[in-house]
């Protein structure tokens, strides 16, 4: 990972890394090795450090500017496909939350 949004994450949460250590079961200094990227985590650990911080993998590894899953912005009255749409109009064109969440409303305007 050239670049990571561990570190971002944790702070955002006010998360000191000793009790993200403890509640993950591993060392402090493993949770700077990750954040500094001198160690990449292994796929059992990213899936609990998602798990931990309620996030994506693809969030913790920068492939998606999303924090929290995106179908946690999904309003009920639109449908999967509509909402799979704009997932992919996401990933093509790299549009931020704020435009996703302000075409979604506008579909539920109509």
């Amino acid at each position: 990972m050239s670049k990571n949004n561990l570190k971002q994450i944790r702070n955002k949460k006010g998360l000191l890394k000793t009790k993200v250590a403890i509640d993950l079961n591993i060392t402090q200094e493993t949770v700077s090795s990750y954040e500094t990227d001198r160690v990449l985590p292994s796929s059992d650990i990213l899936i609990k450090l998602a798990d931990y911080y309620n996030t994506s993998i693809d969030y913790l590894l920068c492939r998606t500017k999303y924090d929290m899953p995106i179908d946690s912005i999904k309003p009920n009255n639109i449908t999967d496909r509509d909402f799979a749409l704009l997932n992919k109009i996401n990933k093509l064109s790299n549009i931020n939350k704020e435009k996703v969440e302000a075409y979604i409303d506008n579909l539920n305007d109509k």
